[in-house]
Formats: C-alpha cells, structure tokens, sequence
C-alpha cells in the first residue's frame, strides 16, 4: 500500500546480488584455482598498461584531463544520485489525515492518529490477539486503514476477522463515516493463511 516500487526494487537486489556473486566467484577462482591466478597475474600487466595508454591518448580538449575519466566520473555522480532517489523514495504513501470534511464555513480534519489509536486500544482488550498495528495510507488520494493483527495459535479467521469488522463498525459510528480498510491477520496456524480486505 505504500509509494515503494516493489518491481524495481526487485530488480535492483537481483542486479547486486549477482553483481556480488561475481565478484566473489571470481575472487574465490582467483585464490583457490591456480590456472586462474597465473593467467590473471600474466594478462594484469598488459591490461593496466593498455588502459593507461587509452586513459592518457583521450584528453578533453583545453583540460588536460581525460575524457574517459571525466565520463565514468559523471556516470557514477548519475548513478548516485538515482540511488539517493531511489532510496528516499521508499515506503512512503502514509497519510497523517484519516478525515477531511469541508463545508461553507471552513474544513474539519481528523488526525489519522486518532482513528489508529482508537482502533489499537480497542483491539488490546480482545484476548484473541497478541498484538495490533493500525496505519493510514494514502490510495488514490483517499484514507486507507491498515490494520495488522496476530492472533494467538488456534483462534479462527473467522472469529478474528468478525472482531477486526466490528471495531470498524464502532469506529464508523463515532466518525459518521465508513474508512476503507485492509485487513491483515497473522499469528496463528489458522489465522496465518487467511488475509481480509474491506475495501469500498
């Protein structure tokens, strides 16, 4: 429900982790496959100085400096930057707004902190649950509730999701309105398998 795009980071674990995988099988053939070692250390010379001598016949015009140093330079600025997006780009989605209601002579707004505690307290007095966690999202520029609950081992879905429903329905009540709200119950071995969504 958050602002994460889960396929592109997806994509980049996969793209390190192989990056890695690399780097440590060709770090592993190198000091443990001796072919490997001797045609590394022979060809290392020849590569160095090619590399050299392409870096130093490359200058950028007016600058002395090499252009092909000067690129890689600018590619790795781009490529952190992207990541310094792409990084703070995670999560995100919450809202701090759970009601927004307008009229002639003004806007009312209830914190989402208030629906999230109302419903976490009211959870808390229930056995049938070790523990709960209420959010608000953002979907589509509308108030979204995430509600977590992990059931103690061998309460029923049904129980579970009937208790979740009817503190939603009390909720309702006290903000004269109905929040969408998703569902998600844990904990036990029948409660594991199951996920509730109440969605308008």
């Amino acid at each position: 429900m958050n602002a994460t795009n889960r396929a592109l980071n997806r994509m980049l674990v996969l793209v390190i982790g192989l990056l890695f995988v690399i780097i440590g099988a060709g770090a592993a053939a190198l000091a443990f496959v001796p072919i490997v070692r001797d045609a590394w250390v022979a060809a290392s010379g020849t590569v160095a100085s090619q590399v050299t001598g392409f870096v130093q016949s490359n200058p950028l015009a007016g600058t002395g400096a090499s252009w092909p140093l000067a690129a890689a330079l600018a590619l790795l600025v781009i490529a952190i930057v992207l990541l310094i997006v792409f990084v703070v780009r995670q999560g995100g989605g919450h809202t701090r707004t759970a009601v927004t209601e307008r009229a002639d002579d003004g806007t009312v707004q209830i914190d989402s902190a208030v629906a999230e505690h109302a419903l976490e307290d009211a959870l808390a007095t229930h056995p049938e649950f070790v523990a709960s966690h209420v959010s608000t999202y953002a979907v589509r520029r509308t108030p979204v509730l995430k509600v977590s609950v992990t059931c103690r081992r061998g309460v029923s879905p049904a129980d579970a999701s009937r208790i979740v429903d009817d503190t939603l329905t009390a909720l309702d009540r006290l903000l004269g309105r109905e929040l969408p709200a998703l569902v998600q119950l844990s904990g036990g071995f029948r409660a594991r398998v199951r996920s509730t969504t109440r969605l308008q």
